[in-house]
């Protein structure tokens, strides 16, 4: 909720950091990517800062920002394609929007898998980025051909799916177990709902 509002609140932090806790198995390989993330955020709020000169701003989007990634990492994290569309469906939400957010996360995963690979072969072959022609003309390479193999991973999946009599609807045949944890999260959840939007802070 906190990306819907202007100020941060302490059940802002105890929500993310109780959704943590609850995932905190799965956490450390995200670790290094929030690093990363924060980068480029550190970029921006020092920009805000300089230019601005305004730290209370700059401060206030460096909170959210992590506020909301390491929430939402936490989530999500040790999540495939599937268990998606298995929440969503649980959920009761319409079936065109499961399919295509189903379709949505897989072929991410998809595009994502086709990158490592296109990566690790220019890593094989020595390929060291710099600021020059060939550099650049690789990468575009890279992308280009990350595209077509993205459009005939999608055709064979269109074929296979037409063969086997898809007709805009997924049928689970299985559901993930409800643990303690997520009666927990979804406590922390409605807490958070009801300090904000119940007028208690």
């Amino acid at each position: 909720m906190v990306a819907f509002r202007q100020q941060i609140i302490p059940a802002d932090a105890v929500f993310a950091a109780g959704v943590m806790l609850l995932r905190i198995n799965f956490l450390p390989e995200y670790f290094f990517r929030i690093l990363k993330l924060n980068l480029m955020i550190l970029f921006i709020c020092a920009t805000v800062y300089l230019f601005g000169d305004d730290a209370r701003h700059a401060l206030l989007i460096f909170l959210r920002y992590n506020l909301i990634v390491c929430a939402t990492a936490a989530m999500f994290c040790g999540m495939n394609s599937t268990d998606f569309y298995y929440g969503f469906y649980t959920l009761r939400l319409p079936h065109k929007f499961t399919v295509l957010l189903f379709f949505a996360v897989k072929y991410i995963e998809i595009i994502g898998n086709e990158y490592e690979k296109m990566r690790n072969s220019l890593k094989v072959r020595n390929f060291r980025p710099k600021t020059d022609a060939f550099t650049y003309r690789t990468l575009a390479y890279l992308l280009g051909m990350l595209l077509v193999r993205s459009m005939d991973r999608a055709q064979a999946l269109t074929q296979a799916m037409k063969m086997r009599g898809f007709s805009g609807r997924l049928y689970p045949f299985n559901f993930r177990p409800f643990f303690p944890a997520d009666v927990v999260a979804a406590a922390l959840l409605v807490f958070q709902f009801i300090l904000i939007y119940g007028g208690l802070v």
